[in-house]
């Protein structure tokens, strides 16, 4: 399961990109990063996949991101942070931010949930219904995110492409739009949820949790027989209650 989850987690932060101009995706032996044209964090990801990166390696990297004026953030799992990778940042003054637990669910043990606000959920089908769903991404900052809104429209035809199986889902409570994920596959068995967002305004109601079951449901129904995320501390009670266990951590670096 851990592997299954390092590819989605690759996969997830290369295909789009790599689809879209004038985005583009570097890789090199022991690293990919992303170059999203926007100065944001969110969407310029770098991500370690070899616990023997080396100096050079990462700085090549970091070198593009600061020539181009550009925000980015790192992420490695604890598999592939090593010393030398320790003693990399150190040397470079790159910190951890943030921590994640990749988590995984053998979907055969799974049975659907049955929920009378499900209707409440509709899977985005056009551009303004992903106009819709980026705002409730984006505004999860204060102001909101501006680069979201941006992203998602540049990337809108790669979203939306049937042919990429990407699952985009929006719960609305009494026809506002409150919460959102995005399911993501690897292949026919794995699909990965990213982006669980709820607009604080509506936490506390059970949105996200109603939002997880139908997303399992669907994952279930489609055929798939894994499913993954990386869970944050406020999230890990609801997901091990589902069914969900830990294999991994990933970590943030700036």
């Amino acid at each position: 399961m851990e592997a299954l989850i390092s590819k989605n987690f690759e996969l997830h932060a290369t295909r789009i990109p790599e689809l879209s101009t004038p985005m583009h995706v570097y890789k090199s032996k022991n690293l990919i990063f992303v170059d999203s044209k926007l100065s944001c964090d969110t969407f310029n990801l770098l991500y370690i996949n070899n616990p023997e990166l080396s100096d050079k390696e990462l700085g090549e990297a970091l070198k593009h991101y600061k020539a181009n004026n550009l925000e980015y953030c790192i992420w490695i799992n604890n598999k592939n942070l090593s010393q030398q990778v320790k003693n990399t940042f150190k040397t470079r003054g790159i910190e951890e931010q943030a921590s994640e637990v990749g988590m995984g669910m053998d979907l055969n043990t799974y049975e659907p949930i049955s929920d009378n606000t499900h209707p409440n959920i509709k899977e985005v089908k056009n551009k303004e219904q992903l106009a819709t769903y980026a705002r409730v991404i984006a505004e999860n900052w204060s102001p909101p995110d501006q680069n979201v809104l941006k992203y998602y429209n540049l990337t809108a035809d790669h979203y939306l492409n049937p042919t990429n199986q990407i699952k985009l889902l929006i719960y609305y409570h009494e026809g506002q739009p409150a919460s959102c994920v995005e399911l993501f596959p690897t292949d026919e068995d794995t699909i990965g949820f990213y982006g669980f967002a709820t607009l604080e305004k509506y936490r506390g109601r059970g949105i996200g949790t109603t939002l997880l079951t139908f997303a399992l449901n669907k994952a279930k129904e489609l055929g798939y027989k894994n499913a993954i995320l990386q869970g944050t501390e406020d999230g890990l009670n609801i997901y091990k209650k589902m069914g969900f266990k830990d294999y991994s951590t990933y970590y943030e670096f700036a």
